[in-house]
This record gives structure tokens, sequence and C-alpha cells, in this order.
């Protein structure tokens, strides 16, 4: 058998798996995994003591997005760079439909806009934020045919949020075509309230986010939402959940047989609400929607990831300069929200995770990979090592120490969340379709050779 690759004596692991093999590549597939291959290849890679993984997939990322009439600091060339170096092997974007503008002309938009820039696969969600705009929902059909099966829904942020009665035709049509709709769930005229009556008690700091955008808002749109999905026979997927009540109304949903699927993030499980009581406005960098909690929020969402009650783990990587978040004029409220992800979410995972022993190296690769393929329609080709699967693989060295610091990431923002956290335990090498396009901390591959994915529908999980 001509094989282009081998892998020697590393610990596979997926989902439900765990065992030591080799694990021969032909045409960027996986050919044959097996105790040993006697087969030569084109290249050899050294596996033993390392854990070998499916590469990891990050649904819900934000490079070269508008909001607020500036865009994120990440493009396609810096964001799958950074992803790459931190074992993402495929990630999905989002396309915002803008006012007046039909869905097609946003996805058309988005891939100009990736056209020969991306270092690793990509797909791409539609969002919609303007049922005004002519025939918006009969776009529907012609975009899950050609791949795009996925939509994106706001109850909340200003200029993205659509209305209750918008809200139900979108999820309507989304029953219809059986797709599933990612939502950001919190109540929009409850944060308005809120922030509005702070602003004029001239309390203006972030240090008063946590109080304009508290987790009661986001447990109402989450039991709203996940209650129009289930009388409307409609999917549900919760981006970016943060707290132990949003946790707590999905639990419920799902007790009365809503279908509900459940994201949570890096900086949550990593970062908790004293972050916003730092002084010199350090604390406007950690800024995000919705915005950090407490830390028995942070116990929730670890318990939900052990329990399978969170099925993904998902960046939302919206980064900026720091100029932008630290600008003097800025109030709570006209903060850009986000920080970077892609580069340490899966060692952090792994290190915070795995190694303490919160969740297990199995439902890592679950959350990381297994999961969101399946849910994004991109299974069985990625999210999983078996036969005939892209050959989409990350290595984690165990004893590979790390200390993150802003000036060597591949992030085009100038800080980072995490500047300064040391850990033993890490993604050394990422290949990508065959590929091996990381590889001692160093990106070896070209830029462009990232492939837009046509993804099928959702699978039930």
């Amino acid at each position: 058998m001509a094989l282009d690759c081998v892998i020697r004596g590393g610990q596979i692991v997926t989902a439900d798996a765990m065992y030591r093999a080799d694990i021969g590549i032909s045409d960027g597939k996986v050919a044959v995994i097996e105790a040993r291959i006697d087969a030569s290849a084109k290249r050899e890679v050294d596996a033993h003591g390392l854990l070998v993984l499916p590469g990891g997939i990050d649904v819900h990322t934000h490079f070269d997005t508008g909001v607020g009439g500036s865009a994120t600091a990440d493009d396609y060339e810096s964001g799958s760079r950074a992803a790459a170096l931190g074992g993402i092997t495929t990630f999905v974007n989002f396309a915002f439909q803008e006012h007046g503008h039909t869905l097609r002309s946003a996805l058309d938009r988005e891939v100009a806009k990736a056209k020969d820039r991306a270092y690793i696969d990509f797909g791409l969600h539609l969002v919609i934020t303007d049922l005004a705009a002519p025939a918006s929902l009969d776009e529907i059909p012609a975009l899950v045919r050609d791949g795009f099966p996925s939509i994106k829904l706001f109850t909340a942020v200003g200029e993205f949020q659509l209305s209750d009665a918008d809200l139900l035709r979108v999820l309507a049509a989304a029953a219809e075509h059986r797709i599933l709709v990612n939502v950001h769930a919190e109540d929009g005229p409850l944060v308005d309230h809120l922030s509005a009556r702070l602003l004029t008690q001239k309390r203006r700091g972030v240090e008063n986010l946590p109080a304009a955008r508290p987790p009661e808002a986001e447990a109402l749109a989450t039991a709203r939402v996940a209650g129009y999905g289930s009388a409307l026979g409609c999917p549900i997927y919760f981006v970016h959940l943060s707290c132990r009540k949003a946790l707590d109304a999905v639990r419920a949903a799902r007790s009365e047989g809503a279908e509900v699927y459940v994201e949570t993030r890096p900086a949550y499980l990593f970062m908790d609400e004293s972050r916003y009581a730092l002084p010199q406005r350090e604390g406007n960098k950690y800024v995000c929607w919705p915005p950090l909690r407490t830390v028995d929020d942070q116990k929730a969402l670890w318990a939900g990831l052990r329990l399978g009650e969170i099925q993904t783990y998902a960046t939302d990587h919206t980064n900026w300069m720091a100029a932008q978040k630290m600008d003097p004029g800025h109030s709570f409220a006209d903060i850009p929200g986000g920080v970077a992800n892609v580069q340490t979410s899966i060692g952090m995972l792994y290190a915070e995770g795995v190694k303490k022993g919160r969740i297990s190296l199995n439902q890592m690769v679950a959350v990381t990979a297994t999961n969101p393929a399946k849910l994004f329609g991109l299974w069985p080709d990625k999210g999983t090592i078996a036969v005939g699967s892209d050959a989409d693989i990350m290595l984690i060295d165990p004893e590979h120490s790390v200390t993150i610091s802003s000036a060597g990431m591949e992030s085009k923002s100038d800080f980072d969340p995490y500047d300064g956290y040391s850990t033993r335990g890490w993604p050394v090498m990422t290949i990508s379709r065959g590929e091996v396009i990381v590889e001692g901390g160093k990106l070896t591959a070209k830029g462009g050779r990232g492939r837009l994915v046509h993804r099928r529908r959702y699978q039930p999980l």
C-alpha cells in the first residue's frame, strides 16, 4: 500500500475509544489503522508518548466581522493561522445579513473575504438580521442545498436583534427545512432597560457590565426560545451559554421534550467576573456578551460538560485591538465584545479540563470534534479518526510546557486574555487533510490551502 504519511505509536483518542496504533494516510484521508503498519510512507511521524486526537472543530468564530462600524482584528488569514497552531483543523464563521440585502449576498461577500486566505477548512453560518429584506426566508432551501444548513439569530445586541414575531417566523421556516438554529440568547429589552438605568445613574465603568447583562437575561431568553422551538418542532443550539440559570432553563426545556443543544466557550471556563474589577480600565479587555460570570457559574459549566449536558466547546473568537477596548470614552455598553481564543482553546481545555480531572479525554474529543461535526453536517468526514475520514489530526504532548505570551500569539490583536498562563501539555502538531501544517510550534503550510466545506443537515445527538 502506498501511503503519504504514517503516524506511528501514538495513543489514539476518539469520543468513545482509546488505543495505541499506527495511522496510515493517503490522498488526505485515513487509509488504514493498524497496531503496526509495515508499509513505508513519504512522511513518518513518531507519535510515541503523544496523544493523537481528531483535529479541533470550532463552530463559532468571527473572523473579519463588522460590529458597530468596526471590524474584528483577525481576518481569515490570521484567524485560521492562529487556529491551526492551536490544533484546530476546521472552523465555521458567520456571514451576517446586511439590512435590506439578501442572505445570498451575505454568503457571497463572506466567500470573497475568505478566498485564498484560510490555512484550514471552513464553513459558514448565515445570520438573519432583517426579514424585511426581499424573500429572506424563501432563500433557505437553496442555501441548504448548497451546503449551508445552519442559521443564527440574536435576541439581543442592537443592530442584530430580531423581534419575537420575526424570530418565530424564522424558527418555523427552519423547522420546515430541518435545519439547526444557532441562538444568541439574552433578553434584549431587559438588557437595554438595565443598561439605560445604569447609565442614567452615571455608572459607566466596566464593573457595571454584569448588572447590565445579568444571568436572568440569559435564562429568560433561553427559556423563551427553547419553548418556541419546542412548539414549532425546531432544534435549537444555544451558543456561548455562560451561567447556571441558563443551563437550568435548558434542563427544564429538555424535560418537556425540546430538542436543545448547548455550546460553551473558553472565556466562561477560564475567567470570571472579577476581571471587571481590575484597575486602569484593564477590565475592558475582558468584555464579552454575555459577560464573564461567577465562580459558581464556572462550576456549573464544568459539571455540564462532564455530564454531557453541554455538547460543544467553541471559542466565539471575536477579538479587537487594545485601543478599541480601552477607549476612555467608552461606557460598559460601548466596549466591543469578545476576546481571542482559537490558539489557546484546545490546550487550555486539555490542561484545565482533562489534566485536572474535570472531564475525560474522550469527553474532550466529543465536545471539540465529534459533536460539532455531527451537529453541523461535517460527520463522518471530520470529527473522528476512522478509515475513510479526512486526516484532520492533532498531536498533544502531555509533557510540553507552554507559557502564553501576547507577543507570541499569531492573532493580529495586540493582547491575549490569557497572557502569562503557564501549563504542561499542549498541541504540538496539526495535520489537515493529511498535510502536516504545524510542527514544532511553527506553521509549515501556505495560506489559502483551506477549503470551503459544503455541509449536510445536522445529525441529532
